[in-house]
């Protein structure tokens, strides 16, 4: 009788589900942990080979140009042949979980992994979480394929390697699962819950085996003493706005360039090889904002700098990431962001210790809510940055402060109607023709779309909605019910609706019907 619940247990669809996605946690957790430990030593090599040269070391200069150059060899041959490796990778996620493209996993996980350690760890100004999302979706996409047999759902899965990979990344758990709901899927049910959770959980315990439980950044968590609530309240209000016009420049400045870059009429190789030469002109008289940027964070946030210096430091780093970004070479914008907060941060700390004698101690303070703050206006995730610098941080004195930052970072983004980086750079790679798009198919197919409060979608009755063709509204789920559409039936903000389409058209009606039950109605 017990072996006879056991197997009841196993053959659950969802108890196959919630172990695959451990499985996919401990597996994302080993890469990413081998990943994070290539780029660690690629950069202090590169430090290393950089202070030489900057001591006048001409044999090692010479070798590092022919170095840079096979590197830029290397890596425009890859991301020609396989352009679901360039960049962040989110935007390809969320190809691949609407059903626009597909992965070549083996070989796209082995070369996005090859790719990020030679761009990131060469010192350009990429980082690591987006890469380190793709590899767990990656990994996912495997287990996938693998366990096909088990008729699991795949969106499931992938979102498993979404959020291990960020937890796996920067040691934050919680902020893998928020930006998976946040970014990836705006919506959340109990099993995609469960999901995350459990891979994020498992690729955290991974990462803490092998590389130990050390908070990234140790800073001051508290409000200085030097202000009261109503002074923290009006200069976080300030500094939030300052940022999000800060994050303005940075993403339209960011997408010009990448359309300049491409509309150069140049070979790709010999592009890149200018960015590489700006790159070795930054590492021998900047070094500080080549690669990552996480010591640079360290750096100023625990040492004494003057403002000229910190303000060419900002600029430096900003104006680098952005050339950085031009080829799409494998590397993301998570760690740049914080970097680029962290020292606007900074820099507004110190502005106002100079404005005013009696303000003292600021810069951790507000490099810590720049970092967030930033995020959350290049990506629109204020829930997600919020978390993950309690996480990086380990305090949470700061909370208040960034839900503060984030949320007044939010509205002014959205007033000044700059839309999610993510989102226009996912609309670009559909031009792309060189994507393995999903094969297409006649059969019929069911997919579920959120409806989210103030979309187009909600209040509205069935029958006043314009459908697109192929498309039948199935079912209304709502909390624990399920509805049976009928033309008087309103849909409201938290739905899930089902879609009944064929699948060689659910590629294209999936985008629609997400756009049309989460956009603001004033969009």
């Amino acid at each position: 009788m017990k072996f006879d619940n056991l197997n009841q247990i196993i053959k659950n669809k969802n108890i196959k589900l919630y172990l695959l996605s451990i499985l996919i946690g401990i597996l994302t957790g080993l890469v990413v942990v081998a990943y994070r430990i290539s780029l660690t030593t690629m950069t202090n090599l590169r430090i290393d080979t950089f202070s030489q040269i900057a001591s006048g070391n001409i044999h090692l200069f010479g070798i590092t140009i022919i170095i840079f150059i096979l590197i830029a060899v290397l890596l425009n041959k890859l991301i020609s042949k396989y352009p679901m490796i360039k960049g962040s990778g989110i935007p390809q996620i969320k190809g691949v979980l609407l059903m626009q493209f597909e992965y070549n996993w083996i070989k796209e996980l082995i070369y996005k992994f090859i790719g990020g350690v030679l761009s990131v760890g060469s010192g350009l100004s990429l980082g690591r979480g987006g890469p380190s999302i793709q590899l767990g979706s990656q990994i996912a996409y495997g287990v996938r394929k693998i366990f096909k047999g088990y008729n699991i759902n795949e969106k499931f899965l992938i979102s498993s390697g979404i959020s291990a990979g960020l937890s796996a990344a920067f040691n934050s758990p919680l902020a893998g699962i928020i930006f998976t709901i946040e970014e990836i899927h705006k919506y959340f049910t109990p099993v995609l819950l469960i999901c995350i959770s459990l891979a994020s959980i498992s690729a955290d315990v991974v990462t803490q085996f092998i590389l130990g439980e050390d908070r990234l950044f140790n800073f001051q968590g508290i409000i200085p003493n030097s202000l009261n609530h109503f002074e923290n309240f009006i200069f976080v209000f300030i500094f939030a706005i300052l940022i999000s016009v800060l994050g303005m420049f940075f993403t339209t400045t960011l997408l010009k360039f990448q359309k300049f870059y491409l509309q150069l009429k140049f070979s790709p190789l010999f592009k890149s090889l200018i960015i590489f030469a700006i790159s070795i002109t930054v590492g021998i008289f900047l070094l500080d904002v080549q690669g990552v940027g996480y010591k640079l964070i360290l750096k100023t946030g625990h040492e004494t700098f003057s403002f000229k210096f910190i303000a060419i430091l900002l600029l430096g780093k900003l104006m680098f990431t952005i050339l950085s970004n031009g080829p799409g070479f494998p590397g993301g914008l998570f760690l740049p962001s914080l970097v680029l907060g962290a020292l606007a941060g900074n820099l507004f700390g110190l502005g106002l210790e100079i404005l005013s004698d009696g303000i003292k101690n600021l810069q951790q303070y507000f490099m810590v809510l720049g970092m967030a703050a930033f995020l959350t206006a290049v990506m629109r995730t204020p829930l997600t940055g919020s978390i993950l610098l309690l996480e990086m941080t380990g305090s949470f004195d700061y909370l208040p402060s960034l839900i503060l930052v984030t949320m007044i970072s939010y509205i002014t983004t959205e007033l000044m109607g700059i839309r999610p980086i993510t989102s226009i750079l996912y609309e670009n790679l559909q031009k792309n023709k060189n994507i393995q798009r999903k094969e297409l198919s006649k059969n019929s197919t069911i997919f579920s779309s959120p409806i989210l409060g103030g979309s187009w979608l909600d209040e509205m009755e069935v029958s006043k909605v314009k459908w697109p063709h192929d498309s039948l509204l199935i079912k209304i789920k709502r909390g624990d019910y399920d509805i049976i559409p009928k033309g008087n039936t309103k849909i409201l903000g938290g739905d899930l609706l089902f879609i009944l389409t064929t699948e060689a058209r659910e590629k294209e009606l999936k985008p629609v019907i997400f756009d049309l039950g989460t956009k603001p109605k004033s969009s």
